[in-house]
């Protein structure tokens, strides 16, 4: 097995439980009205599902001795170097919003007044770290060599952490600007509204990723329709890439094999060319 073998298997592992994650969490997302404190759990585990599926944290990623003594072409050891690369900010990048987060949940529960000003940065850092990972992703099906199964819930996945991402910028706004929201009061007593109508922010940026809309954002105000013209424009652009770069690819090896032979076999010289030049 090459270098670049082993790590195409491992990406189709992680976009299987990308996928697998994100279903679940919106099959759950009934129960979590329940327990609104579980939503910024959810947001760390869909977060953190690269970091530990795309990650030599587990053994079966890590690349046996037979592939570091192999002898690794030059495009392929740049490739393994970005792979390389990418993986650490990963890292890097989800336990900073590990921090924050729980930093921004305590100063809910705590100090309301320092949660306000938390919020810009609790929003930026996840919007960079779930946009580095959708771009990550974007990149990662655009390498795809064929059309297959793989590629179709890598593309479904990254669909649906858009939505996620949304999600979380709704949650900061409804810290930021309450006015933008059609809440009153908290559904679970004495909980912040930025905890107990997590779920329903989830939800609404999903209205808007599907361009359904949802109750629970206010038409009139500016901040609320920015936000969802800004989902909904993210989702339409991600699925217009895929179908330009991305769905047209060949649905079989042989035929990648038969283009690149014939590309081969153009651009040699022919054999009575040959002959003259001898």
């Amino acid at each position: 097995m090459t270098v670049v073998r082993a790590l195409l298997q491992q990406r189709h592992n992680y976009y299987r439980w990308l996928l697998i994650v994100e279903v679940i969490a919106l099959i759950s997302l009934r129960p979590l009205q329940q327990t609104p404190q579980l939503v910024s759990l959810v947001y760390l585990i869909i977060g953190g599902v690269q970091v530990v599926m795309d990650s030599p944290l587990l053994p079966q990623n890590r690349l046996s001795s037979q592939l570091r003594m192999a002898v690794i072409r030059q495009k392929d050891h740049h490739h393994l170097q970005r792979v390389i690369e990418r993986r650490r900010w990963l890292q890097y990048g989800w336990f900073c919003a590990a921090g924050v987060e729980l930093i921004w949940q305590l100063s809910l529960l705590l100090v309301p007044p320092l949660a306000v000003q938390l919020s810009v940065l609790h929003m930026l850092i996840w919007l960079c770290l779930l946009l580095y990972e959708l771009w990550a992703l974007m990149s990662a099906l655009a390498e795809e060599p064929v059309f297959s199964g793989d590629l179709l819930m890598g593309a479904a996945a990254g669909y649906l952490l858009i939505g996620f991402t949304g999600g979380i910028v709704l949650n900061s706004l409804l810290v930021l600007d309450p006015a933008a929201f059609s809440v009153s009061g908290s559904p679970h007593g004495e909980l912040p509204n930025a905890i107990a109508y997590a779920p329903h922010m989830l939800g609404a940026a999903f209205g808007s990723l599907t361009t359904l809309g949802s109750a629970v954002l206010n038409g009139e105000s500016l901040t609320s329709v920015s936000a969802s013209v800004g989902i909904t424009i993210v989702g339409q652009l991600y699925v217009a890439i895929l179908i330009a770069g991305v769905l047209g690819k060949p649905r079989q090896i042989a035929t990648v094999r038969k283009a690149s032979h014939q590309a081969r076999r153009g651009s040699a010289p022919s054999p009575r060319l040959r002959r003259k030049s001898r």
